[in-house]
């Protein structure tokens, strides 16, 4: 039995994620909190900006700055093998990279940067086979993550959060036995939620797939076919697109750059901010 090496699949759990929300729409999305005023203005808020007041208004913040932790249930990330490419999945097929859960770490920073976001996905695994970063069995933790966020169209929420490797192109390096050696590469868009327009110290972050995957279904019988882990957006953002892509080698998967995308839900829990749109 080969062993062979499954490098960076992004199951990038992203989240870093404190958002914001308050009043007037910006250029880009940013964070806000409820901040204390330097000398107390009539017509502003109470302490926590839920009721009118003085003494509080709500600015640019990231709290205290403190990293926010993320926890999450199943991680998905799909492999596309497109119909031609390999002679063993002459009619395409798809290929399944699961976890059954994550926790990780995230920060934020003004105006709207999250940086060192790092995800540990546990009981990973592949065609049957575990996958590892590792010493610790079917074990996985990213490769640090940083990115922005960004407005979107078409979505349920008018925000969402674009990810990629801090440094190089590789979002993970693992290894998962007799399966494939591979890399991921590229950026993807989480949906942001709970704390888009409302200060509060949980939030959320879905990850979701396109074209190739099948339609998503966000609320009874009304779906969208966005791109791969692409969310329309207003700004540009990193390169302008958002797509993964898995450069796969050896044994049971075809060697090839190949279309991915990531599928998860995580909650979030950091400081009292909100996601301005």
């Amino acid at each position: 039995m080969k062993r062979i090496k499954i490098m960076g699949l992004a199951l990038v759990a992203v989240f870093a994620l404190v958002a914001i929300a308050a009043s007037s729409a910006s250029a880009t999305p940013g964070y806000f909190g409820c901040v204390k005023q330097a000398v107390k203005t009539e017509g502003k808020f109470a302490k926590g900006c839920t009721a009118a007041g003085t003494g509080y208004e709500i600015q640019p913040s990231v709290g205290k700055g403190k990293a926010a932790k993320s926890k999450g249930g199943p991680a998905n990330l799909v492999v596309v093998v497109p119909p031609g490419v390999s002679a063993e999945f002459p009619e395409g097929a798809t290929i399944h990279i699961e976890c059954a859960t994550n926790k990780g770490v995230s920060t934020s920073t003004l105006p709207n940067l999250v940086s060192k976001a790092v995800t540990t996905f546990s009981k990973c695994k592949v065609l049957g086979s575990p996958c590892q970063s590792g010493t610790k069995k079917e074990t996985i933790t990213t490769n640090s993550l940083s990115g922005e966020l960004v407005d979107i169209e078409g979505f349920p929420t008018p925000v969402g959060t674009v990810l990629h490797a801090e440094t190089g192109t590789s979002t993970a390096a693992f290894v998962c036995t007799e399966v494939a050696e591979t890399n991921v590469v590229g950026s993807l868009i989480g949906l942001n939620g709970e704390n888009v327009g409302k200060i509060s110290k949980t939030s959320t972050l879905s990850f979701i797939v396109g074209p190739g995957l099948g339609e998503v279904e966000f609320a009874p019988g009304k779906k969208y076919t966005p791109l791969v882990n692409v969310p329309t957006h207003k700004t540009g953002g990193f390169n302008g697109e958002h797509f993964l892509d898995s450069e796969i080698s050896k044994e049971k998967v075809p060697t090839g750059t190949l279309p991915s995308g990531q599928t998860q839900e995580v909650s979030i829990k950091g400081e009292a901010i909100e996601i301005l749109p």
